[in-house]
C-alpha cells in the first residue's frame, strides 16, 4: 500500500488523540482504514470502534476494510456503525438506567411525528383557538417540529428553551406523548444516550475496556448532540480517539451542524496531534487540468498524485461511439491501468450524457457485448425531457384526479397561466382545454377527449394524436426530443399492457403502476452505470465516458437559446460530469446523429471540447 510520509505517521500513532484534516481526495479515509488494520494486527486485545455520520459512509468503510485479510480474520474485534445506530444499541442494553423501557421503539418517519403533533394541537383548545381563521396549521406544526429537532440536537430541554410560549409548552407535551406511547423520535436517540452516559459514568468506563480505539470519519458534519455523546463516551479518561475531517467540507451548516465543533471543541477538549494532508489521491492531473480549462481555475496540479488520462475522440456515428465505450471497458478490465489500484470491475465505470436518449446506442452496444449495466434513476416515475410531455404527464394526473391542486399549479406554471385556487375542477376537461388554449401546448387539447379516468385507456391512440398534431414550427432538436419522449411513454404503456388484462387498463391503474415503478425496465443496480449529467453530482467512478458532446446536445440547445446564465449552468453540469472521473475520462461526440424520422443530422463538436478535438 503506497502511503505518504504523513499518512504513515498517522497509521503508526497510537494511544493519543489525532485530528486528520484535508480536502476531498487527500487520503484521509485511507489513513483511517490503514490505521485500523494496524491496530487490529498489532494487538489482540480490545476492539476498534469506527463511527460515521451516514449509513452510506459506514457501508463504504466496511467495504474498504472487508477486503483486507487481517480484518476478515478478526471480525468480532471491529465495529463499524453510524453514531445513531451505536447510540440505539447502547440504549437497548442500558436505557433502563435512565428509566427507559426495554421495548422502547423509535418512530419510523416524519409522518408519525406530524401525526402526533397534529393530534396534540387538536387536543389543546387554547392553542387551536389561536390558530383558527388563519393558514397556520401546517406551517405551525412544521415549524414546531423543526424547532424541537433543533433543541434536541443542541441538548436543550423545554425548560431551557428561549422561544416564547406556546412553543415550550408544546415541546413538553410532545415529549409526554412520546413517553406515554413508549416511543422516541430520531433526535431522542442521541439526547437519551447523552443523558445515559453523563448520569452513569460507569457505562462509559465499561466501553473503554471493550473499545481500545475510537475513530470517527467525516466528522466535520457533527452537530452538538453527536459531539457531546462522543465526548461523554470518552469522558475524561479516554484519549485513543481519531477524528477525520475538514471544517471547509461541512455540508450541514444549519440546525446545529458545522465544522466548528471539530476545530474548536475537539481541539480544546482533547488537545489532539493535528495532521493536515494536502496531496490529492482521488483525482488525476489530466482531469483537473481539463477542469481548469473549463472553469478558468488555476488549481495547482502538483498537489495531485496520479497522472491519469483525459482523451477526446471523434466518431462517424453514435454506433461507433458506443462500440468504443465497450472496447475500452473490456480492455481495462482485462489489463488494468497503472493509475488504478486493484482489479477493475464493471461498477467502476460510468457513461454520462446530457439527456437520457443519448445513452440508447450505448445501451444497445453493452447488451450486444453482454456487459452488465444499469440506469441510475432518480425515482420510479417517468421523467420527460420536453416541456410538452411534462405537461402531458400533468394532464394525465389531473384527468385521474381532478382535485390534485398540486399538479394543477405545476401545469399553470408550465403554461405561464395564473393559478386560481378556487378554480372549479368538477369538469376538468373544460378546465384543461381553457388552460391550453392559445399556448404553445394547444395541440395537446386534441387528446383530452380520449382520456377518461374510469374508462379503458388506449394510450397508443393518445400518443399517436400527439405525434400527428405536434406543431410544424418545432425545430429538429425539439422534434427529436419530443418524439423520443413519446416513444418512452409508449414503452412504459407497453410494459403496463403486458402485465395487465385489457379490462384493467384504466388511467388510474396505469398511474399507480408508474408510481410503483412497475413500468420501469428491471435493472439489477450493478454493472456499468448509465446516467444523465444532472444526476451525476456526488458520484465517483474510476473511469467515465461523457458521450454526445456536440453543440445543441451538450450544451443543450434550449440553454443556448436562453442565454449566458443558462450556458453558465450548462458549463457547471459539464464540470460535474467530468468531475465524476477519478482516473480516466473519455470525452466524445459523433459526426452524425440519427433522427427518429430516419435522417442523419450533422454534428459539430461542443464548445466544451472544441480546443481538444484532434
Amino acid at each position: 500500500m503506497n502511503l505518504s510520509a504523513k499518512q504513515r505517521e498517522i497509521v503508526n500513532r497510537v494511544d493519543t488523540p489525532l485530528l486528520v484534516k484535508g480536502l476531498p481526495g487527500c487520503g484521509k479515509t485511507r489513513a483511517l482504514t490503514e490505521r485500523v488494520k494496524r491496530l487490529l494486527a498489532e494487538s489482540k486485545r480490545g476492539k476498534v470502534l469506527v463511527l460515521t455520520l451516514s449509513g452510506l459512509a459506514a457501508a463504504e468503510t466496511r467495504l474498504r476494510l472487508g477486503q483486507d485479510a487481517q480484518v476478515s480474520q478478526a471480525p468480532d474485534r471491529l465495529k463499524i456503525s453510524t453514531i445513531h445506530s451505536f447510540a440505539l444499541d447502547l440504549l437497548s442494553s442500558r436505557g433502563y438506567l435512565i428509566g427507559l423501557r426495554p421495548d422502547l421503539t423509535a418512530l419510523e418517519n416524519d409522518h408519525d411525528r406530524l401525526a402526533i403533533m397534529r393530534d396534540l394541537i387538536l387536543s389543546e383548545p387554547s392553542i387551536a383557538r389561536q390558530l383558527t381563521g388563519t393558514r397556520p396549521w401546517k406551517d405551525f406544526i412544521t415549524n414546531c417540529l423543526n424547532d424541537i429537532s433543533d433543541h434536541k440536537r443542541r441538548l436543550i430541554t423545554p425548560e431551557e428553551s428561549k422561544i416564547k410560549e406556546p412553543f415550550p409548552y408544546v415541546y413538553r407535551k410532545y415529549n409526554e406523548i412520546l413517553s406515554f406511547r413508549n416511543v422516541m423520535d430520531y433526535d431522542d436517540v442521541l439526547f437519551f444516550t447523552y443523558r445515559l452516559l453523563i448520569e452513569n459514568p460507569d457505562v462509559a468506563k465499561l466501553y473503554h475496556t471493550v473499545y481500545r480505539h475510537i475513530c470517527l470519519d467525516e466528522a466535520q458534519d457533527l452537530n452538538e448532540a453527536q459531539y457531546q455523546v462522543i465526548q461523554a463516551l470518552c469522558s475524561n479518561e479516554f484519549n485513543n480517539i481519531m477524528m477525520v475531517s475538514h471544517e471547509n467540507q461541512a455540508i450541514c451548516t444549519f440546525n446545529g451542524y458545522g465544522g466548528r465543533y471539530i476545530i474548536d471543541n475537539f481541539v480544546n477538549d482533547f488537545s489532539p496531534t493535528i495532521y493536515i494532508l494536502d496531496e490529492n489521491y482521488r483525482y488525476a492531473k489530466r482531469i483537473i487540468n481539463y477542469l481548469n480549462f473549463l472553469t478558468d481555475n488555476e488549481d495547482n496540479l502538483s498537489r495531485y498524485h496520479y497522472e491519469g488520462e483525459l482523451n477526446v475522440n471523434v466518431f462517424e456515428n453514435e454506433r461507433e461511439e458506443a462500440k468504443f465505450v465497450c472496447s475500452v471497458i473490456q480492455n481495462l478490465m482485462a489489463n488494468g491501468h497503472d493509475d488504478i489500484e486493484g482489479t477493475l470491475t464493471h461498477d467502476k465505470f460510468a457513461v454520462i450524457a446530457r439527456n437520457k436518449y443519448v445513452l440508447a446506442s450505448v445501451d444497445s452496444a453493452l447488451s450486444e457485448d453482454r456487459i452488465p449495466f444499469y440506469y441510475e434513476r432518480p425515482y420510479a416515475g417517468i421523467f420527460s425531457e420536453t416541456v410538452f410531455m411534462t405537461a402531458f404527464g400533468y394532464i394525465l394526473r389531473l384527468m385521474a384526479n381532478s382535485r390534485d391542486s398540486f399538479y394543477l399549479r405545476l401545469l399553470c406554471n408550465l403554461l405561464d397561466k395564473k393559478f386560481l385556487s378556487e378554480l372549479n375542477t368538477t369538469n376538468i376537461t373544460n378546465v384543461l382545454k381553457e388552460l391550453l388554449y392559445e399556448t404553445d401546448f394547444s395541440f395537446l387539447a386534441a387528446i383530452i377527449k380520449d382520456i377518461k379516468s374510469d374508462n379503458i385507456l388506449n394510450l397508443h391512440k393518445v400518443l399517436d394524436n400527439i405525434d400527428k398534431n405536434m406543431p410544424l414550427t418545432l425545430s429538429d432538436d425539439d422534434k427529436y426530443l419530443l418524439k423520443k419522449d413519446i416513444s418512452e411513454w409508449r414503452t412504459h404503456w407497453q410494459t403496463f399492457c403486458t402485465k395487465n388484462p385489457s379490462e384493467n387498463r384504466t388511467l388510474v391503474s396505469f398511474r399507480h403502476a408508474i408510481a410503483l415503478g412497475k413500468t420501469q425496465k428491471s435493472d439489477s443496480n450493478s454493472g456499468v452505470a448509465l446516467l444523465t449529467a444532472p444526476m451525476s453530482k456526488g458520484l465517483e467512478f474510476e473511469v467515465v465516458f461523457v458521450i454526445g458532446l456536440s453543440e445543441g446536445t451538450f450544451p443543450d440547445y434550449r440553454a443556448m437559446r436562453r442565454g449566458p446564465e443558462a450556458m453558465t449552468q450548462e458549463k457547471n453540469i459539464m464540470r460535474a460530469a467530468v468531475g465524476r472521473a477519478k482516473r480516466i475520462c473519455h470525452l466524445s461526440y459523433p459526426k452524425l446523429k440519427l433522427m427518429p424520422w430516419g435522417d442523419y443530422q450533422i454534428q459539430r463538436p461542443s464548445r466544451f471540447i472544441g480546443p481538444y478535438v484532434p
